[in-house]
């Protein structure tokens, strides 16, 4: 029996292997997520920031529970990374609550296993980026290496890639993400 302190093989530290999913689940997940990405359209063409605002919430507030997301609440986390100001703002959330980091690591990292590849990227990057900010620097390389495999031309996964690459520490991320308001990153200024 191995001691949970003992070496880890990288390769199962972040186990990306997607689950059978039954003809019926792939249809309900592609369902919430059509439903998921007009009603955020919708919303954000009512009132932008407002929509950002409570996606964030809404997505924040979910995350702290410790159960499986239903493909409903899947496909809100998936339509609201994929917004760059929504994904934003929820890292600038997370960066001043550590302590439900570990959380939220767990929730993602089931959900880039069971996305569509449209998703798995940005849903891989914010795990990299929040496990970054933990310190654990091995599991934010794996986790890049496999938005970028995905989606070469993501730019926050090539972002963290060059960091990771140039040994920049997680603090400066951490400091780049307290510099910047949830408002500002919900209006885009981040």
């Amino acid at each position: 029996m191995k001691n949970s302190n003992d070496e880890q093989n990288p390769d199962s530290l972040l186990d990306l292997q997607a689950p059978s999913l039954s003809a019926q689940q792939v249809k309900q997940r592609n369902a919430q997520i059509l439903k998921a990405k007009n009603d955020f359209a919708e919303a954000v063409e009512a009132d932008a920031f407002s929509a950002r605002e409570n996606l964030v919430q809404e997505i924040f507030q979910r995350l702290q529970v410790d159960k499986d997301l239903t493909w409903k609440e899947h496909a809100k986390l998936s339509v609201g990374l994929c917004d760059i100001r929504t994904r934003d703002g929820l890292l600038r959330k997370l960066h001043d609550a550590p302590e439900l980091r570990g959380q939220f690591l767990s929730h993602l990292i089931r959900e880039v296993s069971c996305s569509t590849k449209e998703f798995a990227a940005p849903l891989a990057t914010v795990y990299a980026g929040i496990a970054w900010l933990e310190g654990q620097t091995e599991l934010t390389r794996l986790a890049v290496d496999h938005a970028l495999q995905i989606d070469s031309s993501y730019s926050l996964a090539q972002l963290l890639d060059i960091a990771l690459r140039h040994n920049v520490p997680p603090s400066v991320w951490s400091s780049s993400l307290a510099a910047v308001s949830f408002d500002a990153c919900l209006k885009g200024a981040a």
